[in-house]
């Protein structure tokens, strides 16, 4: 599950949620990981454990020890790689332009500009 709002998408992973902030930490991290976005979404698409883990440790602002990554990478297996990747390729994909308004942002004005045409 994901929900995108006010410049953070937050990821279920079993019990927990974490917060992926769009942040220029957070993409410098990913760069530095995978060698940038593009590359990060195309590992992520494969459904790949540790591409995964990186993305939500970046994102969220983590600094794991390598015990802590594949402790978030079991996390990750057990809620089910394919529910928690969605939301992460959403995440990948705003960090290219982290400040555009989403759909339901861009509905949400369109029918305060209807309301205001009523009056």
């Amino acid at each position: 599950m994901s929900k995108t709002n006010h410049g953070a998408t937050d990821v279920t992973v079993g019990a927990e949620i974490y917060s992926l902030a769009f942040t220029l930490k957070a993409v410098k991290r990913i760069e530095q990981r995978f060698g940038g976005i593009a590359p990060a979404l195309q590992e992520v698409q494969k459904l790949q454990l540790g591409a995964a883990a990186a993305v939500i440790a970046a994102g969220a602002g983590l600094m794991l020890k390598p015990k802590e990554v594949e402790a978030l990478e079991e996390e990750i297996y057990e809620a089910g790689i394919g529910e928690v990747t969605p939301p992460l390729i959403q995440f990948l994909i705003a960090l290219l332009n982290p400040a555009a308004k989403t759909a339901e942002d861009l509905e949400a004005a369109a029918e305060e500009t209807a309301k205001k045409g009523k009056k």
